[in-house]
């Protein structure tokens, strides 16, 4: 009886349940982009970001739905000013309750305002609701990423709600520090991939 209770006691420590994997998955890559320094940080970005800029997706794209940067994520900032200025419509999102609705949004100073979760979203009442069926290129965030393209999130389930209900031929491009790049994410059936990755 006793052996037979610390076998149990010995597999129920080596077995992780996924959401618990994901969680310790998460906390350890944004410690390590977190502790990138002010300098480095920068220059992968503009790396990145000018990788992004002549890939073809964006180049040929109009409607493009991208999020705000938080914390030490990719500065999407200087991707939205610049497809602005080449008079590409930008799709952000908003949170509200449990879902993530979209607006199109001309001006980042004048649009947005600090959400629920302290990330700068579209203000409703100065922009234009967008929908799902608008998007024509996607710029999904992360917090890992893995060679057979699977996405970690930061688990609120709130981009997989709008990943599911795009068409297949709508790309979704995910911006990463090589860092954020794993050799395995724990996935479920309802887990989406992305497309493409675009590290510095």
């Amino acid at each position: 009886m006793r052996n037979n209770a610390d076998k149990n006691h010995q597999t129920s420590k080596k077995y992780k349940p996924i959401e618990v994997e994901k969680k310790q998955l998460r906390k350890y890559i944004q410690d390590k982009r977190d502790n990138l320094s002010l300098e480095l940080r920068k220059k992968k970005n503009k790396e990145i970001t000018q990788k992004f800029l002549k890939d073809r997706d964006y180049l040929n794209s109009k409607n493009i739905f991208i999020y705000y940067p938080f914390r030490s994520e990719i500065d999407t900032t200087i991707i939205i000013k610049k497809a602005l200025k080449e008079s590409k419509n930008i799709i952000m999102p908003r949170v509200e309750g449990t879902l993530l609705n979209l607006y199109f949004i001309n001006d980042v100073y004048t649009q947005l305002q600090e959400g629920s979760y302290k990330i700068m979203e579209p203000i409703p009442s100065s922009c234009t609701r967008a929908y799902v069926a608008d998007i024509n290129l996607a710029i999904v965030p992360g917090v890992a990423f893995d060679k057979n393209l699977n996405r970690l999130g930061y688990g609120g389930g709130f981009y997989d709600k709008i990943l599911k209900n795009l068409p297949q031929s709508i790309k979704k491009i995910a911006l990463s520090f090589d860092i954020q790049i794993v050799p395995n994410i724990p996935v479920k059936d309802y887990d989406i991939k992305i497309d493409i990755i675009i590290t510095e």
